[in-house]
């Protein structure tokens, strides 16, 4: 029966991080999505997601200042949230391992971006900060810090290699 802390199956990620140390701090995973941008009406943008158990749709509009239909969740609300979301899975992993058990965590973003660059030429920045506030029960400074190590924060926190080409 798996122990299940914090909604995490603890039994799970102590089995998880035995084969990581067993392949030498490593585990690679791979995500792929395959999207379209519809011509007409809304959602702009569709793409299949697909967990262990389920495959399901999103859509995605822009907002109307570019031109979008703003029905659904912009794509940067999508960034947002699966940022916050791994992000916040993170932290419980976390605390669940250093034997925290929380009753509350709660979650505000902040995105600060400048959209002037998508429509002029200029080499100004596009975005100039995400901001993540914390809120729980307990005091998880310090799990906060060891939380930046979840995929999606590492990604925004420090690029990655980005490549878009034509097939």
């Amino acid at each position: 029966m798996p122990e299940i802390i914090n909604n995490i199956d603890l039994s799970a990620v102590l089995a998880t991080k035995k084969k990581v140390e067993s392949e030498g701090g490593h585990f690679y995973l791979e995500k792929h999505i395959d999207g379209e941008f519809h011509l007409e009406g809304s959602p702009m943008f569709t793409a299949a997601l697909s967990s262990q158990q389920a495959t399901f749709t999103m859509g995605a509009d822009e907002p109307a200042v570019l031109g979008g239909k703003g029905v659904y969740a912009t794509p940067l609300n999508y960034l947002m949230f699966g940022v916050m979301s791994c992000f916040a899975s993170t932290i419980v992993v976390n605390a669940t391992l250093k034997g925290i058990k929380l009753k509350k965590l709660k979650m505000k973003g902040h995105l600060y971006y400048d959209i002037g660059p998508m429509l002029t030429p200029g080499d100004f920045p596009l975005a100039k900060e995400l901001k993540i506030e914390v809120e729980s029960d307990q005091d998880l400074k310090e799990i906060i810090k060891l939380s930046n190590k979840c995929p999606a924060f590492f990604i925004v926190s420090h690029g990655i290699k980005t490549e878009a080409v034509q097939v």
